[in-house]
């Protein structure tokens, strides 16, 4: 099979298809390494970031199509392609993605210079060391986004050994890209990596079986803490990995929190895709545990997710106009990021405008609830409350952060009960990545990610990830001390639990138990 795709600049380029493999129109083409792959939402029809436009016998519309484009759109021959198969002949034209990142060549006498990757489900973060001075970092969406946003749907594309390979390929190919873009095409800059990422991740960036980590009983058949060769990249240092579920980018974060001396007990918890939480007692004794928390709060997969940028809300307010958000370097927001939706949900049930089992109240009798009841609307079956600059908060969007916000809470409370000490009785919460840095505390604790009252003790301490792949260049020695970290460690199944079900539902309300 054989189909056309015509890029943003008008080149075109042939892909050839494989039928043995029956993956969607936007997998084929965004797992391709033709165009870049913009953050999906793993083919729920709800981002639209899958986009394409049929040059000529478009299929008919589906659902999803009419749900997220105009009707003029769908009359130029705009599709969904999460939601349509690929066929014989197809000639489909690609937008510009606006998340690819374009990397400068960076200058250094030092011939010797060593790259830092912290390579998450969503996002590709990176630093380039010379000696122990970051000389340039950045981040960008993981190549594999292509094959879905998140770790079950990245782990059955790579069921098969063609569908393991792609995502290979595209990682270390983006990997290689990036060294050259920045050492000005020379490889002889970047003498050696330290790689940190979360096992499956992990696991794609080596080329090795996944089986064990998709099926019970999960188990890792490879626990890092080795230097790798890997194709024609240099010599990579995988940070060591504590569980299936626990990887290495949570060894690299406790190391980094480690250097500060941390009071005992506290729970460092990364807040992405795969949530990932260890409930360090003391040096030598810590309890950690994993759970799907998905890409929400992300900005990913939701109706106008989008990652941090300009011209992206970023927060919502509560003013005598209505509801008023703070967007990034422009007056016009065109999306909404994870922390844009934590505000928004959060500042609705202040007013009580969205119940603790995330519904919108309608029954509204006066102020700012009645006239935003005015705004909601039913399309295609689904409660919308339409937004400033033309965007809709819809009951989908509420229902996938309660889902976040119950795995979250059911982790971490599952950590403690296994540790059998109160929540009252830790120290610090320590929130790891971009969302911990930038999520606002009010927000959590409004909305029952953390019990209430306990905002003084949250830290956002940024990419730990990153900062412990950076040491782990600067300090070889550093890489014995992570590798001791994960023989201290008690891991937590939470799949394990029978009344798992159950125990996730109690904890689907924006409060804390």
């Amino acid at each position: 099979m054989q189909i056309t795709i015509i890029d943003y600049t008008g080149r075109k380029k042939s892909l050839h298809v494989s039928q043995a493999e029956p993956h969607t129109l936007a997998q084929v083409i965004f797992t391709s390494g033709l165009v870049p792959a913009p953050p999906l939402c793993s083919g729920l029809g709800q981002c639209g970031k899958c986009r394409v436009r049929f040059v000529e016998n478009a299929p008919l519309p589906v659902g999803s199509d009419t749900l997220i484009l105009k009707e003029h759109a769908i009359d130029a021959g705009w599709r969904l392609a999460c939601k349509h198969a690929p066929e014989d002949g197809m000639v489909i034209e690609i937008p510009e993605n606006p998340y690819v990142q374009h990397v400068g060549t960076v200058e250094s006498n030092n011939k010797s210079l060593q790259l830092a990757v912290d390579l998450g489900t969503t996002s590709l973060h990176w630093a380039l060391l010379d000696g122990k001075k970051t000389i340039a970092s950045g981040s960008e969406p993981n190549p594999q986004m292509g094959a879905g946003s998140e770790i079950m749907s990245r782990l059955s594309f790579a069921a098969t050994e063609s569908g393991k390979t792609i995502l290979q390929d595209l990682i270390v190919s983006r990997i290689a890209e990036l060294i050259a873009e920045l050492t000005d095409n020379s490889f002889g800059n970047v003498d050696s990596l330290a790689i940190a990422g979360n096992p499956a991740m992990t696991y794609l960036l080596l080329g090795l079986d996944t089986a064990c980590l998709a099926t019970a009983p999960y188990k890792l058949t490879y626990k890092g803490g080795t230097i790798e060769k890997i194709a024609d990249l240099p010599p990579a240092y995988i940070a060591p990995l504590a569980s299936p579920f626990v990887g290495g980018d949570l060894t690299a974060g406790l190391l980094s929190i480690l250097q500060d001396e941390p009071e005992y007990p506290f729970i460092l918890t990364d807040m992405g895709t795969n949530g990932e939480f260890i409930l360090a007692l003391s040096p030598d004794n810590y309890i950690i545990t994993s759970v799907a928390l998905g890409p929400a709060l992300e900005g990913v997969g939701l109706h106008y997710g989008a990652t941090a940028g300009k011209g992206i809300a970023t927060s919502y307010k509560l003013a005598p106009t209505g509801l008023v958000p703070e967007v990034m370097g422009a007056t016009y927001a065109d999306g909404i990021s994870g922390t844009g939706y934590l505000a928004l949900i959060h500042a609705l049930r202040k007013i009580n405008f969205i119940s603790n089992d995330g519904l919108f109240v309608e029954k509204q009798s006066q102020g700012m609830g009645s006239r935003l009841a005015e705004r909601l609307e039913v399309r295609h079956g689904i409660q919308h409350l339409a937004l400033p600059d033309n965007m809709f908060l819809s009951a989908e969007d509420i229902e996938e952060f309660l889902k976040v916000k119950a795995a979250f809470t059911f982790a971490f409370t599952r950590v403690l009960e296994a540790a059998d000490i109160s929540a009252s009785q830790l120290k610090n919460i320590y929130l790891a990545g971009a969302l911990g840095e930038h999520a606002g505390v009010q927000d959590l604790e409004g909305l029952g990610f953390i019990p209430a009252g306990m905002g003084s003790r949250v830290t956002a301490v940024n990419n730990t990830s990153l900062q412990g792949a950076e040491l782990m260049l600067i300090d070889p020695t550093l890489r014995n001390v992570a590798e001791g970290l994960t023989t201290n460690c008690e891991a937590v199944d939470l799949t394990s639990d029978p009344n798992f079900t159950q125990t996730f539902m109690r904890h689907m309300r924006f409060t804390f138990i």
